[in-house]
């Protein structure tokens, strides 16, 4: 016979409590309006047998993108700032975009750690109390999607912006 164990808490997760810090963009936290816990992959690797190819666990963890949602305040800085930081990454016009950006990192430890930052991604329960952290190492954006102003609007609609993140790898604490 099978015996059923009960778990400690029967309380489902609510998608509605969290809060996203992102180091190096403070204006973004309390915007942040929807993100997500990436998937994680293990690789595969095949096993031949006389008879079949058995499946076993690979060596490498794949994950996917951090996706954030946010509404971009008024003076527009949280936007701004993950603009900055996508030009400073790819300089268009100059090498000293480069340069300027990672003079302003004044805590990172070496010259290639001035890219990135690190995230925390703060899950919270019924009454708002952190029942879990997800932490983002090494994480920089790749894309930030446009803003789309309209004057035809009836209603104010505030805008949103996403952004989109790579990062090494996330732990929970």
């Amino acid at each position: 016979m099978t015996t059923i164990t009960v778990p400690s808490t029967i309380n489902p997760l609510s998608p509605n409590g969290f809060m996203l810090s992102v180091n190096k963009l403070p204006d973004l936290a309390y915007f942040c309006q929807q993100a997500n816990l990436p998937a994680i992959n293990l690789g595969v690797a095949d096993f031949n047998t006389p008879l079949s190819v058995q499946p076993i666990p690979g060596e490498m963890l794949t994950y996917d993108q951090l996706d954030i949602q946010f509404l971009v305040d008024a003076n527009m800085a949280n936007y701004k700032g993950i603009h900055d930081w996508l030009v400073g990454l790819g300089f268009p016009e100059r090498w000293e975009q480069y340069s300027n950006f990672t003079s302003y990192d004044t805590l990172a430890r070496t010259e290639l750690s001035k890219n990135f930052s690190d995230a925390s991604l703060s899950i919270l329960s019924a009454t708002n109390t952190v029942v879990q952290t997800v932490e983002f190492k090494d994480l920089f954006p790749i894309s930030l999607e446009s803003l789309v102003f309209q004057s035809t609007n009836t209603d104010v609609t505030y805008l949103t912006g996403r952004v989109v993140f790579r990062y090494g790898y996330y732990k929970f604490l």
